[in-house]
């Protein structure tokens, strides 16, 4: 708190006044006569301006003197609308006012908008060699998400977004064209106000757990105040990302918050509230009961057991005794809220600006609380949950930024911003302690409510509904225990800011100099009680301390040989010192001695485990842009960077960039094309080694191990001693580097009101970082090294439409789309080519989640999963089930006409398995992603919004469906076979009928129209629990439940009444605006699970739902008061 608080006296404003002379007012409207809420107006060759009012109006105090020539010109610019500039005559200036009113015209494309390009350097958007994309405020101030990622969605082309669940502030998964990397980050560097801040999204519930299994951490980009923000820019390729060198590889965002602007002060106040929901029931069955082998059979873990007598059961009796089935999903969600203040003031003079804001924002999950499950049951007896909301989210800042003129040379500007979150989340679903597990997995005819067994209130589950010890036996835990009685909490205390000194020594020179901190405390608490499903139930408690710290130091001096020597050119040079640290400490303790007890001397096993990281980064950098013959524009750009994390034997790596934009439009235009740019860029940035690559370290096990290679003793006398660990240091490791040229074309058609931007690129990431296997005799396992190469190349294509502007009607659209192919070139000297020829075994490959690999000549994380016998593969089976027969390779089968995946079907009618995981064929990037969007206008006080946002292509391995298949609860199990069926006694028995249920040929299994091939492939076969488990389940084949992830949303559509100024007693005549949203309401997809648009892992794409969260739909209302 010490730090936060020293933080915020040293970047704290002071705000000094001045007095002014000239009234410099007017209006702003765009061609059809409405006003332009926002819009700039500045003196130009000033820092005097404002913004208009929410009539179009706009005034200000220019001081006198500013009018000492016989001139001055005053600018109006709004995004979206092409610029427009008055002169003023001095002699003309009555009375101390000038009315200055301005009309602009149609700029979809925003070509006169100033785009920041990385570390200060600003440029008009119609001299960019490269694609940048702006994201307008109103795009992310209107998103209810709490996560500045998560409202991006759809509106940035090559940006692809998924969320990891539904759950309040869940994180969310997010790269720019594609992943080049393995063991590095996949996520873009973010810049806020010209400092690098922490995205870092660091995994809780201990480094022994698996990360599947680990709960939701939010996204340290949802500790940022989305209605702060003024504008961000996206540089998606390296070619403009290069400036930011080895810590760029993956895109920069970079985001400019407000700041104060002279004129009057103003002030807002909004409110918004809003619920939540899920958006799909999981598709479960409801006709077949707990138990095994068509019998009931208490605490078993399977539903495989007696027909139920229910209404929608088409063995339905009225007269016999009705099954109670119970809906698990349904009975343990509710709606879910969320709540957001935020109040902003901000205002200033010709010498003083000032910014303050602070916002609270709550959530609470879709998750049914404690509270409403206690009115479902009457056998708590006062029990104190551990936690009575399974899942809520609170984040509460405040921000503070200001300028100063201290002489009319040097500029002093101070921000500084406070985060304090709060999480608390429920355990992903992804292992045995997590809720999908036993929500879906449980009978249907087992009672999951109560959670605790009446007489001994111990943990209740379908696979031990009697529990005889407080540890108990489960297969799995109970849902509701997972939501009441497992905790994991986060709370995290944030500050970060820079102070800024300007001095512009002449009109042509000017130094800039910024030092900018991040710092961040991060506490996190993981509660497992005795009888949760983990270690025989004794409980274990997981207490972390994270304190992730960073500071930057830019200083950069900047020429305009323009201005010095009529030279066409801006030159700046730079100097940059960055220090990141991140130390963590954890608890661990097990075997809990009393219950509901938590903490760490009430467990009998206590273990710690320490990590700490520091990284020096210094670094060099020139940047120049020349402008010939007003419409050839050239930058160029070079930067050293030296890295604590590079190996000692070349410290330094240089990173380059070229672009070229050629507006030929002013040598040669065709009506009806106002604009027209061609651009070609190439550059280079970079991936930094993690941290100690180049070091090996002592641990401290009880068996020297190298893998699967070497296991000897190290114990001396029951002493056990240190040695070297499994990694082979390394001092030649160098940083990544994605090389990227990127062309495309720029048009602005029918005066502005279309505009067409097409960008295809091509980078190739080279010298990626990867655990390279080594062999014994080093005495480790692996070393780090650059040993492979990945491709990425795709179009982009965005395409602005103002289709109406008319006074009473406007419409508004957008449509973007991009597509990106992506391949492993090379691993460790062996590409693409050379890996068809070797063995599978010798070929080198990575797995980077359960079933994601990536190895040369395959897409990055194509799908290696289990497999049945299937064609195109060359596999070698028993194909008639006789041992005394040798294998035969399927393909050479002469009897049959096949295509590739189709599955070889014995003359049993079931397929082989094969022993062999193979390469599916599937992975899960999307082959393209889009948006369209429509905004209406009607007259002055309504807007009325839409977004679709598009995914086509790529897949999800749904191993959810495997285990289901396995457990018998997945609905595709209503077709089974039952006993039952063919038994003359039961009550439903029916000849000819029920004796043909269950029964049919294994093509009717098969999925992605891939057909069953062999002698048994007509053979009529029983969909019994034996086909379900043994051939359907989690250790068989993966590919059939691999499904297509192509979906298309309703992201958002919104309605907002503008009522303007309005009468509130003392408060005065605001002007308020209602706004009406609902997100992802619908979705159309053909994918089965909880939602396509999913994803097991919170830092990289895995494309595998594994019990995944589900995601949820929101409808919201936003008021804001604005004076």
């Amino acid at each position: 708190m010490r730090n936060i608080i020293v933080t915020f006296i040293l970047f704290f404003p002071l705000t000094l006044a001045a007095n002014s002379n000239i009234l410099v007012s007017g209006n702003v409207k765009n061609k059809s006569g409405d006003p332009l809420i926002g819009a700039n107006i500045n003196v130009i060759g000033t820092s005097n301006g404002t913004a208009t009012d929410y009539d179009g109006s706009f005034s200000f105090q220019a001081p006198r003197k500013l009018f000492t020539g016989d001139f001055l010109i005053i600018k109006a610019s709004y995004i979206g609308y092409q610029s427009q500039k008055d002169t003023v005559l001095i002699s003309e200036i009555n009375d101390n006012r000038i009315i200055v009113d301005f009309n602009l015209a149609d700029d979809v494309m925003r070509l006169e908008s100033v785009v920041v390009t990385g570390i200060g350097f600003q440029q008009e958007a119609k001299k960019l060699g490269v694609s940048i994309e702006t994201v307008r405020k109103e795009q992310v101030e209107n998103s209810p998400e709490v996560s500045l990622v998560s409202a991006l969605r759809g509106n940035v082309p090559g940006l692809e977004v998924r969320k990891t669940s539904g759950d309040a502030g869940t994180n969310a998964f997010f790269r720019i064209r594609g992943t080049g990397t393995i063991s590095g980050g996949h996520e873009p560097m973010v810049i806020l106000d010209g400092s690098p801040v922490s995205t870092r999204t660091l995994d809780s519930g201990g480094r022994e757990t698996s990360e599947r299994g680990h709960p939701e951490s939010s996204s340290r980009l949802a500790d940022i105040n989305m209605d702060d923000i003024e504008s961000i820019e996206v540089l998606k390729g390296a070619a403009a990302s290069a400036i930011y060198g080895s810590r760029a590889s993956n895109g920069v965002i970079l985001i400019t918050t407000k700041s104060g602007t002279t004129g009057k002060t103003r002030i807002t106040y909004k409110i918004n509230y809003g619920i939540s929901g899920m958006n799909k029931i999981y598709p479960l069955q409801k006709h077949f009961g707990q138990g095994d082998a068509g019998d009931f059979v208490g605490g078993n873990s399977f539903s495989w057991g007696k027909t139920l007598n229910v209404a929608s059961a088409p063995w339905f009796n009225s007269n016999r005794e009705i099954d109670e089935v119970f809906d698990h999903v349904e009975d343990i969600t509710e709606i879910g809220n969320n709540s957001e203040q935020t109040f902003s003031v901000n205002g200033g003079n010709d010498k003083t600006t000032f910014y303050f804001s602070m916002s609270q924002n709550y959530e609470r999950a879709h998750w049914q609380t404690f509270d409403e499950y206690r009115e479902t049951v009457s056998t708590t007896f006062g029990h104190e949950p551990t936690r009575k909301v399974p899942s809520d989210f609170m984040r509460k800042t405040f921000r503070i930024k200001g300028s100063h003129f201290l002489t009319s040379k040097i500029t002093l500007t101070g921000s500084m911003s406070y985060a304090n979150v709060y999480g608390n989340q429920v355990i992903r679903a992804h292992s045995t302690d997590g809720l999908a597990k036993g929500l879906l997995s449980t009978p249907p005819d087992f009672n999951l409510r109560p959670y605790l067994e009446t007489s001994t209130q111990y943990h209740r589950s379908s696979t031990d509904p009697y529990p005889e010890s407080m540890d108990g036996d489960h297969k799995w835990n109970n849902p509701y225990w997972v939501l009441y009685e497992l905790s994991q909490t986060q709370s995290v205390e944030r500050a970060y800011g820079n102070i800024k000194l300007r001095y512009d020594i002449n009109d042509w020179l000017d130094l800039n100099y910024v030092l900018g901190t991040d710092f961040s405390l991060d506490q996190r608490n993981d509660i497992m009680p005795s009888g949760t499903y983990r270690i025989g139930g004794i409980g274990r408690y997981i207490h972390e301390d994270i304190k992730d710290q960073e500071w930057d130091s830019n200083l950069t001096l900047s020429f305009d040989l323009h201005k010095r020597n009529k030279i066409p050119v801006k030159l700046m040079m730079g100097h940059n010192l960055n220090s990141r640290s991140l130390k963590r400490f954890e608890t661990t303790g097990e075997d809990q001695v009393l219950a509901k007890y938590y903490q760490i001397e009430n467990y009998s096993s206590v273990s710690a485990d320490q990590y700490i990281s520091l990284v020096h980064l210094e670094s060099f950098y020139i940047q120049a842009t020349m402008d010939l013959f007003d419409q050839l524009y050239l930058t160029s750009a070079i930067r050293n960077d030296g890295s604590s994390t590079f190996g000692p034997a070349d410290r330094r790596h240089n990173f380059f960039k070229f672009s070229s934009a050629w507006e030929f439009s002013k040598s040669f235009s065709p009506k009806p094309l106002n604009f027209g740019k061609l651009r070609f860029a190439y550059g280079q940035a970079g991936e930094e080694p993690n941290v100690y690559a180049i070091f090996s370290g002592y641990t401290s096990p009880s068996l020297f191990s190298v893998g699967e290679k070497a296991s000897l003793g190290l114990n001396y006398n029951g002493v056990t001693g240190y040695r070297s660990d499994d990694q082979v240091s390394n001092f030649r490791i160098r940083p990544e580097r994605r090389n990227e040229y990127e062309f495309g074309t720029d048009l602005s058609i029918f005066d502005g009101s279309l505009g067409i931007s097409v960008t295809h690129y091509n980078a190739i990431s080279n010298d990626i970082i990867y655990d390279i296997d080594v062999i014994p005799s080093t005495g480790a396992d692996e070393m780090t090294a650059n040993g492979a190469s990945i491709r990425n190349r795709g179009l982009e294509l965005t395409i602005d439409y103002r289709v109406l502007n008319q006074q009473r009607l406007k419409w508004d659209s957008k449509l973007i789309y991009a597509a990106n192919r992506n391949t492993v070139l090379e691993m460790n000297g062996v590409d693409g080519e050379m890996a068809k020829l070797m063995d599978e075994n010798l070929v080198p490959s990575r797995g980077i989640a359960k079933f994601s690999e990536v190895s040369p000549g395959h897409e990055y994380a194509e799908f290696k999963v289990l497999s049945w016998a299937r064609f195109g593969y060359g596999m070698e089976v028993d194909h008639d089930l006789n041992i005394n027969t040798a294998d035969v390779n399927i393909d050479t089968l002469s009897a049959f006409s096949w295509s590739k995946n189709d599955v070889y079907i014995a003359k049993n009618g079931l397929p082989l398995m094969y022993n062999e995981k193979i390469w599916s064929g599937y992975a899960p990037n999307p082959d393209w992603t889009g948006s369209f969007y429509n905004e209406f206008t009607i007259g002055k006080k309504v807007k009325l919004s839409c977004l679709l946002d598009i995914s086509m292509g790529g897949h999800i391995a749904n191993y959810t469906k495997n285990a289901l298949y396995e457990w018998g609860t997945h609905s595709d199990t209503d077709k089974r076979y039952h006993p039952d069926f063919d038994n003359p006694d039961w009550f439903g028995y029916e000849e000819g009928v029920t004796t043909n249920w269950g029964k049919g040929t294994f093509q009717e299994l098969l999925n992605h129209g891939h057909s069953a091939i062999g002698p048994g492939q007509d053979s009529t076969i029983v969909f019994s629990q034996n086909l379900y488990e043994n051939y359907m389940g989690r250790n068989t084949d993966v590919i059939n439940n691999i499904e297509d992830a192509s979906y298309v949303k309703l992201r958002e559509i919104a309605l907002s009444y503008d009522f303007g100024k309005i009468g509130i007693g003392y408060l005065g005549n605001p002007n308020m605006t209602i706004r009406l949203s609902a997100q992802d309401l619908k979705t159309w997809t053909n994918y089965s699970g909880w939602d396509p648009e999913t994803n097991m892992y919170q830092d990289r794409i895995s494309g595998e739902d594994y019990f995944n969260q589900p995601q949820t739909w929101r409808a919201n209302m936003a008021i804001q008061f604005n004076w």
